[in-house]
């Protein structure tokens, strides 16, 4: 009996054929049921952000929670004027244009400071950008008046509106709203200016693991394995957003790869700061020159963060500020490749 050898090729060929087209569609449908099970996440946040809602617009004790959760509802294409959620993305609106001060153009005040105001400060950019508002403009405008007013010596900013101290943590907000506001044509050239002595203050906070002090003089307390990894990824997103973007710098090198190293222990021990880690962490992978940075982190963060969500759609834990702050910022991130805000568009 001969054996035909073309016959058997062909057999194995097309059995191996099968193989691969059933584990394609095996992987494809596995995909789809992530997507639809992320959508699902993000869609209960959104219903259960909305449902706190004060009855003012508020979503908190200042305008910068508020202003954290009208971007939450802003990445999912919630603005003020579309989409299912718009009324809620008024409201907060107005709730963080009321909070401002006429005189000074502050947004921090309250249960605010520098952190709130910086937020807020970039949440009225975001939504001038997305829905333009001549009133939201004129806020804007007022808002960076005081930013660039409240610039120390060193170049960056502390928790009161002065020019007297700094630290890296309030500085990182300043730079981002600044950036946000130049983006629409908004600061002119002296949001160059006080943008480039801001990154030079971060530059001089850097050390060569990768990550970055807290201040001069402070040691090297939060610098550590996961306590490092807020202060790197805020250091490193403040420089790509000044369109520093070569993996070559010597400051961005080091704090994309501590980020690297770090993120994944950071996301599953809830680390400290946790929230504000991951926010700028999400945004420095999404826009990492090296784009594998990206898929690893959202590989990682989307099954984390799902774990973490409640039955009821908020997220209560890690307990970092309050369940209202981390359900704006677990939206926040889990939204940003939908590439509405335009801050974190790449």
């Amino acid at each position: 009996m001969r054996f035909n050898v073309n016959a058997g090729v062909r057999s194995w060929v097309c059995a191996f054929t099968l193989v691969l087209i059933c584990a394609g569609n095996a992987l494809a449908e596995s995909q789809a049921q992530s997507e639809v099970a992320l959508d699902d996440v993000v869609e209960r946040g959104l219903a259960a952000l909305v449902r706190v809602q004060a009855n003012d617009g508020s979503f908190g004790d200042s305008a910068g929670i508020t202003a954290l959760g009208g971007m939450a509802l802003l990445a999912g294409g919630h603005t003020p004027t579309s989409g299912r959620y718009r009324d809620a993305s008024a409201a907060a609106l107005r709730y963080v244009l009321q909070a401002q001060d006429e005189m000074t153009g502050y947004l921090g005040h309250g249960m605010g400071n520098m952190y709130s105001h910086g937020f807020a400060t970039l949440y009225l950019a975001e939504c001038y950008g997305m829905s333009p508002d001549p009133r939201v403009r004129r806020a804007l405008a007022a808002a960076l008046e005081l930013t660039f007013r409240s610039q120390n010596d060193e170049g960056g900013w502390r928790y009161q509106p002065a020019p007297v101290d700094a630290d890296i943590s309030v500085t990182i907000t300043q730079i981002m709203a600044i950036r946000a506001a130049y983006n629409l044509g908004i600061g002119g050239e002296q949001a160059q200016r006080v943008s480039a002595r801001a990154i030079s203050y971060v530059r001089s906070l850097a050390t060569p693991q990768g990550t970055f002090l807290y201040r001069h003089g402070s040691g090297s307390w939060g610098t550590q394995g996961t306590q490092g990894v807020p202060r790197a990824a805020a250091g490193a997103m403040s420089l790509i957003g000044a369109g520093i973007n070569d993996l070559d710098d010597p400051v961005l090198g080091p704090a994309m790869n501590f980020l690297r190293t770090h993120v994944g222990d950071h996301l599953r021990e809830e680390g400290n700061w946790f929230w504000y880690g991951q926010y700028y962490a999400a945004q420095a992978m999404f826009h990492s020159p090296d784009r594998d940075d990206w898929r690893m982190y959202w590989d990682m963060v989307v099954p984390t963060l799902a774990a973490f969500q409640s039955e009821d759609g908020i997220w209560n834990r890690p307990r970092d500020h309050g369940s209202v702050y981390g359900t704006a910022m677990a939206l926040i991130i889990l939204q940003i490749p939908n590439n509405y805000l335009p801050i974190f568009q790449r």
